[in-house]
Parts: C-alpha cells; structure tokens; sequence
C-alpha cells in the first residue's frame, strides 16, 4: 500500500524535478500573495501567507525575512493602538459619570487583548519552532531572537499577574541570547544595535530596570566609531538607530 501511495497516476513515480518544482512553487506563490496583501493593507491576511512560507521549511531570504517581520508588526500595531484608544475612552466616559459606556470600553479593551496576544503566540512559535534553529547566520539567528523577544515583550505589555511574569522571563531570555549572537557582527550593524535599542527599552518599561537600559545603550553608542565598516545604506540605518538610542538616554538620565 505504501509503495503504491508512492506512484504517480501514470503508474511511474514522480520525478524530483516535479516533486521540489512545486514546493518552489507553493514558496513563491505564498510571497506573491504576501506582498499583494501588504500593498493591500491586509496584513492579517499577509500574515497568514508569510506563515504558509515559514512552514514550508526553507529558510528565509532577507527579502522573506523582512516581509515575515513586517506582516507581524503590522497586524499587531494596528491592534496595540486599538487598546490604548479603548483605555482612554473607559477613562473618559468613568471620568463623565458613564460607567456603562467605560464598561463597553474596557469589554472592547479585552476583545482586542485577545487578538494581541494569539498574534504574539503565533510569532514567537514560528521563530522558536522554525526560524531560530534554522537560522544560517549570525545575522539571521540575531534578527530572529531581536523579534522573538519583542513578541513576549509586547505580551508582557498587555498582560497581568503570572502572564506577564512569564512573558517578560521568556523576552529576557531572547534578547539575551540575540546580544550573544549579535556579537558576531559588526559594532555598528543596523539589526545588533536595533536589538540594543529594543532590549534597552524592555529593560526601561517592563522590567523597571533604568540604570540598566542606560548601560545597554550606552554600550551600543560606542558603535559610532565603527560607522565607516558599513555600506552606506547600512550607515543611514545605523545613525537612525544611534539617534533613537540617543533620544533615549537623554530621557532617562534626566
């Protein structure tokens, strides 16, 4: 029964050609539709087809990786703005003496909670399960866990009691292991000091942790001196990085 499961309709087998010319297929057709859905602005739907590449199981060109990156962070910033809205409102509506409408407010609040989170958990099971282990640089495996620990910080942001405690244990951990892997690229390269940036700011809001943010990037400012190592395009993105490091500090050594 197996081997007849193995035969293609003609009774002959199919050849490899056939077999990884339509998994290449699947892969493209999948990256097409993603980039239709992002000039779309449907970036849930972007986010379904970048997950259908991930689980294809070849790794990720840069151009893939970007996309994947970009898919998540648009379903999900359009879902943390929605919650801010929500609070302001409940806080708006308890402070005019409608505390029915607060309630609907904050009803709505953990309706969109919900949504934030099960993107978070879908990001951080592709990278974790996929894309971290397979990761063939030290650029890719930096990126990955850069993004692995924003997804668990962005849930620890919306999350109470042990959640939250878990979340921010497990965004620790990732951008721990990203600073590791990141040591492997240039002082100044554009994905090692987002991560400084990202890391500094998780250390600031969710663990409380200023004095430590501040180390972190003043560690990653010393890159200044190693600009002229990068592509000149590189060299742009690094200096927007440094400047957003610099608005930063300036924040909170005040």
């Amino acid at each position: 029964a197996i081997f007849a499961q193995a035969v293609g309709a003609s009774g002959s087998f199919p050849s490899l050609h056939q077999h990884f010319g339509s998994a290449a297929m699947a892969e493209e057709k999948a990256v097409t539709l993603a980039r239709v859905a992002e000039r779309a602005e449907r970036f849930d739907e972007m986010r379904g087809f970048m997950e259908e590449r991930v689980m294809s199981g070849n790794p990720l060109n840069n151009e893939e990786r970007d996309m994947f990156s970009a898919a998540f962070k648009n379903a999900l910033s359009e879902r943390r703005h929605a919650v801010r809205v929500a609070v302001n409102v409940a806080q708006q509506e308890e402070a005019e003496g409608r505390s029915g409408n607060k309630d609907l407010a904050l009803g709505y609040k953990s309706k969109v909670e919900t949504e934030l989170t099960e993107i978070c958990t879908k990001a951080v099971t592709l990278l974790d399960s996929h894309l971290v282990p397979k990761a063939a640089t030290a650029e890719d495996k930096t990126f990955y866990l850069k993004m692995q620990g924003d997804y668990y910080r962005y849930a620890a942001e919306f999350a109470d009691g042990d959640a939250r405690t878990t979340s921010a244990q497990k965004a620790e951990m990732a951008y721990a292991s990203g600073m590791a892997s990141a040591a492997e690229l240039l002082a100044a390269h554009p994905i090692r000091l987002g991560l400084a940036l990202n890391y500094s700011v998780f250390q600031h809001e969710v663990l409380k942790e200023t004095q430590e943010a501040v180390k972190t990037a003043i560690s990653a400012l010393e890159a200044r001196n190693h600009l002229g190592d990068l592509a000149d395009q590189d060299q742009n993105d690094a200096m927007l990085t440094m400047q957003l490091l610099e608005d930063n500090l300036n924040l909170w050594q005040q």
